[in-house]
């Protein structure tokens, strides 16, 4: 089988759903899948460009092509290219953020219809359209509105033979307007680690560790959750509370940092590590900590790492729900956070926490079964 993918910038630790393109392609490749990928607007590149990128030991063969270039050229490199690589299907890897600085691209469809003539389309639903929470603003929900159609669009125009999303609520959305959907798992973007070169992580041994991995999103209940771990710090005896920030944590850390130093809280800010970093730091942690709303957790690879490594993964997310009435449930592993309820948590030790993650071996096995049937 031969697959190229698509998805707009493929520049490593930049962009996650590039380096989730990436890391699915090094297997399929490790499998003997031919498998080429096209960053079609790629932001770290000022000229086209055909380069190798490796992935644990497999070698992927890129083609970069920089915002700049004109609509007609950009097409025009980028059917070259597949025509070269003669693939059977062409798979887009979809965020509406990647295609266009406003999440808005017009004439998307039309651009990749002219790409995949005589070919099969798959497309990977990363992430929808803004407007589907209860909390989202009427420029959200405009500005969703719009992203909506160009979602029709792209499924009129390329008539995709497989869809698939990582989140049974984006698979609801996507039924609503007519798509068939399928459901593939996310894998955990941080590999379990045996072995580490330094300690990246230093800490007081009494102390209770929780963890936050990736961007930490807006509109939380900062305050209250800080007080809570320094109450909390107060009543238990000769044990203190470390709260340690890994990956690109965002502009909403500042924030954070506030309180921690307000409430004089210990922490800790790791910043963009290794993968064998990564796991060593959250092997040694006791719990997890995500931002991401509950209805989406099943989208993200970071929360997919606190899995893997076995962690309680505390919920601090914003008071937001779907639009569509969608009930959430929560697997055994996670607790929605709440005022007063912090204390509840730690010492539930979340016993029924005992969820396998799906590997990145398995991931990609039904995903090339799906394109089998």
């Amino acid at each position: 089988m031969r697959i190229i993918f698509i998805c707009g910038s493929i520049e490593p630790g930049k962009d996650g759903v590039g380096d989730y393109t990436r890391r699915l392609a090094s297997e399929l490749i490790r499998q003997g899948v031919k498998v080429g990928i096209i960053a079609y607007k790629d932001g770290f590149v000022e000229s086209e460009e055909e380069v190798n990128q490796e992935m644990e030991g497999i070698q992927i063969l890129c083609y970069r092509l920089p915002v700049c270039l004109k609509r007609k050229e950009r097409v025009a490199l980028s059917k070259k290219w597949i025509v070269s690589k003669n693939p059977e299907w062409l798979s887009l890897q979809f965020v509406p953020y990647s295609f266009h600085f406003k999440g808005i691209p017009f004439g998307l469809g039309n651009e990749l219809k002219e790409l995949g003539v005589g070919r099969k389309w798959h497309i990977m639903f990363h992430e929808l359209w803004l407007g589907l929470r209860s909390t989202d603003s009427i420029k959200f929900k405009v500005t969703g509105f719009l992203q909506r159609q160009i979602v029709q669009s792209l499924r009129k125009k390329l008539k995709f033979n497989v869809v698939h999303t990582h989140t049974k609520f984006y698979m609801n959305e996507l039924t609503r307007i007519n798509f068939n959907p399928k459901y593939l798992p996310i894998f955990s973007n941080i590999k379990f680690s045996q072995s580490h070169n330094k300690d990246s992580f230093v800490y007081d041994k009494k102390s209770i560790v929780f963890v936050h991995f990736g961007s930490i999103h807006p509109n939380l209940p900062i305050e209250e959750f800080v007080k809570e771990l320094y109450l909390y710090s107060q009543d238990i005896n000769n044990k203190s509370i470390t709260l340690v920030f890994i990956g690109r944590s965002g502009t909403e850390l500042k924030n954070w940092e506030k309180e921690l130093k307000n409430y004089k809280v210990s922490y800790q800010v790791l910043g963009e590590l290794t993968n064998e970093e990564v796991s060593h730091v959250l092997q040694k942690a006791d719990y997890g900590v995500t931002t991401n709303p509950v209805f989406v957790l099943e989208k993200s690879g970071t929360v997919a790492a606190l899995k893997e490594h076995n962690l309680p993964i505390l919920v601090v997310s914003e008071n937001t729900k779907p639009n569509n009435g969608t009930e959430v449930f929560l697997e055994s592993c996670f607790f929605q956070y709440s005022h007063g309820n912090l204390s509840d948590f730690i010492s539930s030790k979340q016993v029924s926490f005992n969820l396998k993650v799906k590997g990145i071996k398995e991931v990609s096995d039904e995903f090339l079964n799906s394109l089998l049937i």
